[in-house]
């Protein structure tokens, strides 16, 4: 008899234990102890990291570290066009800190008057009445429309985006950086430098076509690389290039 009042003393211990750790826990929760009043933005330039803060602190300011829905304010994060991935952690008493992973643009198209940023997956960044020096162009028809914020789901940007991607550190060393794309009817062009043209042709066997214009790039001479007009290998079994001296002027 003892040996059983004694265990449901236990038993009732825990219970009432477990009720005043949840009660607790639930007075925390509408308690002002750890209300959020600062938001920690990392990975993020500084314009950015003010919109981020400011969209979470819309949300979040006010509210118990305890209760904020982090998931869902990481999935509205993820709807910005510059943000590729973040995390959100609970920092105690009153931060929550936003860590943030940024989208690089890789490339600039053109439509009319407009440049449209593009990341590496397709997505469109921003647009702006001038593209950077630094990215690659790729002219698109007047009627092409791209959105903010959502992938482009144009082929011809996806061949440019495929050609970027093959284009290795030691194909650009070898044979240069490639300034412009030219995608039409189902064909590829890269131009390199200011004037090299790589006729790639459809836009699959990328990794070959690519290491075929680097040989041929070593067995150039010096000299004669700035007289080469194109290289094709849209077939890259029988690669091909012309001199500007051979081609027709005009």
């Amino acid at each position: 008899m003892r040996s059983q009042g004694r265990r449901r003393l236990m038993i009732l211990l825990a219970i009432v234990g477990t009720l005043a750790v949840l009660g607790g826990y639930k007075l925390l929760e509408m308690s002002s102890a750890f209300a959020v009043d600062h938001v920690a933005v990392t990975g993020a330039p500084p314009g950015l990291r003010t919109e981020i803060a400011s969209a979470v602190s819309a949300t979040a300011a006010g509210h118990s570290l305890l209760t904020v829905d982090r998931g869902a304010i990481e999935r509205r994060l993820e709807e910005m066009p510059y943000v590729k991935s973040v995390s959100i952690d609970r920092a105690f008493p009153h931060t929550l800190a936003v860590t943030v992973q940024v989208e690089r643009p890789v490339m600039a198209v053109e439509i009319a008057k407009t440049a449209y940023l593009v990341a590496p997956d397709g997505r469109v960044l921003e647009s702006r009445s001038t593209p950077p020096k630094h990215l690659p162009i790729v002219q698109l028809p007047g009627g092409t429309t791209l959105l903010v914020g959502r992938s482009s789901g144009d082929a011809n940007v996806d061949a440019a985006l495929l050609v970027l991607r093959q284009a290795t550190p030691d194909f650009v060393h070898h044979v240069g950086r490639i300034t412009e794309l030219q995608p039409h009817g189902g064909l590829i062009t890269a131009v390199v430098g200011k004037r090299l043209k790589l006729r790639l042709g459809t836009p699959d066997q990328l990794p070959l076509k690519l290491a075929v214009v680097e040989r041929v790039m070593r067995r150039i001479t010096q000299a004669q690389r700035a007289e080469v007009a194109y290289i094709d290998v849209s077939a890259p079994g029988r690669p091909a290039y012309g001199l500007r001296s051979t081609l027709p002027s005009g």
